[in-house]
């Protein structure tokens, strides 16, 4: 079903009419050839006629393919229903018209618990989303990429990446499962008291169907490996659609790629999202594994993932400007990557359903320019994250919250759910920061949450070292004024011990998402490089000193190894509970000592050694136990455990006979009578 080339409403005659200068009247020198159609036989943009798609009153676009000699504006929230399949040709351009007759509503929660802001649209802004059942073929080449962005933009660049929520989105619904209720939210409706683990439902955000058809479900466990489509050598940009958060700040929005519920043969990779007014990856339970994929420049998080995903990740580069990183939900901090296992702050979560988001994630690069933390995780989140670097933060990498009974920090603990591993990382901070920092901030109310936490990630292996060869950038007026080298400034930073077990992985021997001397994969293809993303920093003037990342001396800014490399003033003993751990080594020399510092350390035995710290299981409770009790006659005072032996005073045999005579007789009464009315001594 192909809709009409032109759309009889007076709403869209006036954006044809309006906006179409974009493909007519603007410059066109500054158009990769990639991106303007020459270089994989399509017709230049500024050539193309435009089809007007809607979603057809419930029906969706239908089975069909979009060609690369037409534009494709989505004229409102458009569909792929279930059974349909859209394909989307190398070259294509999907634009997003803005939503008309937006109407913004604050609704009163009762019992005072907040507000309720509900936004809705006379007609929505534009996006394309993939019915559970649905599919859509986006697979495209690195010489002629798949183009989503907004009606009216020129396709050459020029546009800031301040520029933000034009349009709503891209969102693929699968049939995977969840960790949430039933639709209605209701605890009666359990799923795992009646349809079993994770086989709950919701319905994608920012997403509304006007046809009352709830083609935006998503969930139910009936389909894990399933499929919902291909993006490949994919640019979204630009979009985004707010309608509202809840009383509990949790946002009502579109990002520019929403997975919700996707099965594990849903392909994506080789994707470019910049610039949303929310997230630029949005996961939602599911199986789905990303690769490839570069998110920047966006009000909130480039990746956040709930709902209990359990898929893979691996090469994810997100880059973050805190000018640009300004929520349009109630105001919080955003974050490179915001990791959370359930939907607890929305009471939509089923509490016995497993797992609470548990990914496999290797070779992330996170970089920013001077927000406090590049990641964070809560609300029960878990999952392998290993070798990973964080670039241009001023406080931690990892931030670790611990304000629920069911969070990151309990997440992390081996005695509690130890769902949660976090390894072999490297972080850096800004220019003013450097070395300065944590790689991992404990977010909570325990006073020795941070020593704990510390601890952790020293025995993971996750320290503060720069890796990238250049880790700054700079915007001026929305646009990339610096460009910087993502990659890593050295090869083999990654032992054996370290590398993807997970057959789904790669296995590679470097810290972050790029190989080192290689091209960084983003390069050519992505709307980012051609305004300017990527600097080549191996251009630059030769800084010689030591590249090898293991090394004490480890220069990374060197771009010429010099032979300087050493490896003794940080070497030590790496163990934490030796008696001789060095906090500040990082290279095991075998020296650890186990038994200067070794004996009873249980302050109640009878050999208690208070200035123990290893406790060698010497402890014995036999050479200060005997009696205890003041009155035996055995008491023995030195003692501090009762053996049970106490030897109480005998009693008599006749306690009436008061004189002891032998007898009771009234003599023994006349004693007691006596004795009348004395006062006894305390």
């Amino acid at each position: 079903m192909q809709s009409a080339h032109v759309f009889q409403s007076g709403i869209f005659q006036a954006l044809m009419s309006g906006l179409m200068w974009c493909f007519t009247g603007a410059a066109t020198a500054q158009i990769p050839s990639s991106f303007q159609g020459s270089s994989c036989g399509c017709p230049e943009v500024s050539s193309r006629d435009t089809v007007w798609v809607t979603d057809n009153a419930g029906a969706g676009v239908g089975t069909t393919t979009w060609t690369c000699d037409h534009h494709y504006v989505l004229t409102e929230q458009v569909f792929v229903n279930d059974g349909d399949t859209l394909t989307i040709d190398p070259g294509v351009v999907v634009l997003g018209a803005p939503g008309v007759g937006r109407n913004e509503v604050n609704i009163t929660v009762p019992f005072g618990i907040g507000l309720w802001r509900s936004v809705t649209y006379a007609s929505y802004p534009g996006a394309l989303i993939v019915s559970r059942g649905g599919y859509l073929h986006a697979d495209a080449t690195s010489w002629c990429p798949i183009q989503f962005t907004f009606l009216g933009d020129p396709l050459d660049g020029s546009v800031g990446l301040d520029v933000q929520g034009q349009w709503g989105g891209v969102v693929l619904c699968g049939a995977a499962q969840l960790n949430t209720l039933a639709l209605d939210q209701s605890f009666a409706t359990n799923p795992s008291t009646t349809t079993g683990l994770g086989t709950g439902e919701d319905r994608a955000e920012g997403v509304v169907d006007v046809s009352q058809q709830d083609r935006h479900v998503y969930g139910g466990n009936t389909d894990a490996e399933g499929s919902s489509g291909v993006l490949r050598y994919v640019s979204l940009r630009h979009g985004s659609t707010n309608l509202g958060w809840t009383q509990f700040g949790n946002g009502n929005e579109t990002d520019l790629l929403q997975l919700a519920g996707c099965g594990s043969g849903t392909v994506v990779e080789y994707v470019e999202c910049m610039s949303s007014a929310d997230d630029g990856v949005h996961i939602l339970g599911g199986m789905v594994e990303l690769r490839h994929v570069i998110s920047g420049f966006h009000a909130e998080d480039a990746f956040e993932c709930d709902q209990s995903w359990s898929g893979i990740g691996q090469y994810l580069f997100g880059i973050q400007d805190t000018t640009l990183a300004v929520a349009t939900n109630p105001p919080g901090e955003s974050f490179l990557y915001d990791v959370e296992g359930d939907d607890l702050q929305d009471n939509n979560m089923d509490l016995s359903s497993e797992p609470f988001s548990t990914p496999t994630m290797h070779n992330l690069t996170l970089v920013s320019n001077g927000a406090d933390d590049a990641s964070t995780f809560h609300s029960l989140p878990g999952g392998e994250w290993q070798n990973i670097v964080t670039h241009g933060t001023t406080v931690c990498g990892f931030e670790i919250q611990d304000f629920l009974s069911c969070d990151g920090w309990e997440a992390m603990r081996t005695d509690q759910y130890g769902i949660l591993s976090i390894r072999n990382c490297r972080t850096w901070g800004d220019e003013a920061t450097g070395g300065n920092l944590l790689p991992a901030h404990y977010d909570g109310y325990l006073t020795f949450g941070q020593t704990a936490v510390n601890g952790w990630f020293e025995d993971s292996l996750c320290t503060v070292q720069e890796v990238l060869l250049q880790g700054t950038f700079a915007l001026e007026n929305g646009l990339i004024s610096s460009g910087l080298d993502p990659r890593p400034s050295s090869d083999n930073t990654v032992s054996a011990y370290y590398q993807a077990t997970d057959s789904r992985l790669d296995v590679v021997t470097y810290h972050g998402a790029f190989e080192p001397n290689v091209e960084p994969w983003f390069a050519g293809w992505s709307m980012l490089d051609h305004m300017g993303l990527y600097a080549d920093a191996t251009t630059m003037e030769e800084v010689p000193g030591c590249m090898d990342g293991m090394a004490c001396n480890f220069n990374g800014m060197a771009t010429v190894d010099d032979g300087t490399c050493e490896f003794e003033t940080c070497a030590g003993c790496t163990y934490s509970l030796a008696c001789n751990f060095n906090p500040l080594a990082w290279i095991e020399n075998g020296t650890c000592d186990f038994n200067s510092c070794a004996g009873c350390t249980y302050m109640w035995a009878c050999n208690y050694d208070a200035a123990a710290t290893l406790d060698d299981g010497s402890c014995e409770l036999e050479s200060c136990s005997g009696c205890t009790f003041p009155e035996a006659n055995n008491y023995d005072p030195a003692a501090l455990w009762d053996d049970g032996s106490c030897i109480l005073p005998s009693m008599s045999s006749c306690p009436s006979d008061i004189n002891g005579d032998g007898y009771v007789s009234s003599a023994d009464l006349l004693d007691f009578l006596g004795a009348y009315g004395d006062v006894c001594p305390d």
